[in-house]
């Protein structure tokens, strides 16, 4: 069975974590919220970087089976990279 998820990723093209949602609409919206959170941490400490882009992806994904399953929890694979069908770029957050 597949289905859809949305994802946002602070610095788009690392390693770093995806962020999850259901719906475009949520994961937008939790976008914008981590980033004003980002701001309001480096006013705050003092420290004013400029913010880039927040990567926007819409990921199609499978749930899993019983043999990946035993992988993931075999520490094997990682639940996402095991379950990725597609991650498409749809959209970006920036001021």
């Amino acid at each position: 069975m597949e289905f859809t998820l949305f994802a946002y990723q602070i610095l788009p093209g690392s390693d770093e974590n995806l962020y999850f949602a259901a719906t475009l609409e949520d994961c937008q919206a939790a976008a914008i919220e981590q980033r004003q959170e980002l701001m309001e941490d480096q006013v705050r400490d003092g420290v004013i970087e400029q913010l880039g882009a927040m990567a926007i992806y819409r990921c199609v994904m499978r749930s899993p089976d019983q043999a990946t399953l035993i992988k993931v929890l075999y520490g094997e694979t990682e639940l996402f990279d095991a379950c990725l069908v597609e991650k498409k770029l749809v959209g970006s957050i920036a001021e």
